[in-house]
């Protein structure tokens, strides 16, 4: 259970997924957006790394599409992928200023379950495999110390969901 909850804010001028991208796109606060066929349901803002959403509105999860930025520049958090599963969210969309990170349901739902054992060594390996990757772009001059943590995340996640076949996305801000 979460101290602090954030709860939801009215509706705003956000008509479509587009548009929430865009606002959210230089917030340094995190905000989310939740959309069901293709309208703004509700929304809310957290702090800097960070949103709770009180348990009387995760039911809204279920089938939506999430618009949610990260200030700090990085992929999905683990939070994020477990609450995606979890309350069976169709798509979510990370956005960071120079990125868009996205992440599909496959037709046949969430093929993952984070109670079990082989997904936490899957995870595990991936990390492994991905730190090392990083590692040796550091090593050639290819990234700075300062971006390894996001590209390493970012990594961990390729891998992952390659492995559980599942659509996942970086496309950069056009």
């Amino acid at each position: 259970m979460h101290d602090k909850f954030h709860y939801p804010l009215p509706r705003d001028e956000v008509k479509s997924i587009q548009q929430a991208i865009s606002k959210v796109r230089f917030k340094k606060t995190e905000h989310l957006y939740i959309f069901r066929k293709s309208k703004q349901i509700r929304r809310y803002k957290g702090e800097y790394n960070q949103i709770h959403i009180p348990d009387e509105y995760l039911f809204e999860l279920k089938d939506s599409k999430v618009i949610h930025n990260h200030p700090n520049g990085s992929t999905f958090s683990f939070e994020d992928v477990k609450a995606t599963v979890n309350f069976d969210i169709a798509e979510l969309i990370v956005v960071t200023t120079q990125s868009i990170y996205t992440l599909i349901r496959p037709k046949n739902g969430w093929n993952i379950n984070f109670e079990d054992g082989s997904t936490s060594d899957t995870l595990d390996t991936c990390e492994k495999q991905a730190r090392e990757m990083v590692e040796k772009l550091t090593a050639q001059f290819q990234i700075r110390n300062e971006e390894k943590d996001p590209i390493i995340l970012h990594y961990i996640w390729v891998l992952f969901f390659n492995i559980c076949n599942i659509e996942y996305v970086k496309k950069e801000h056009q």
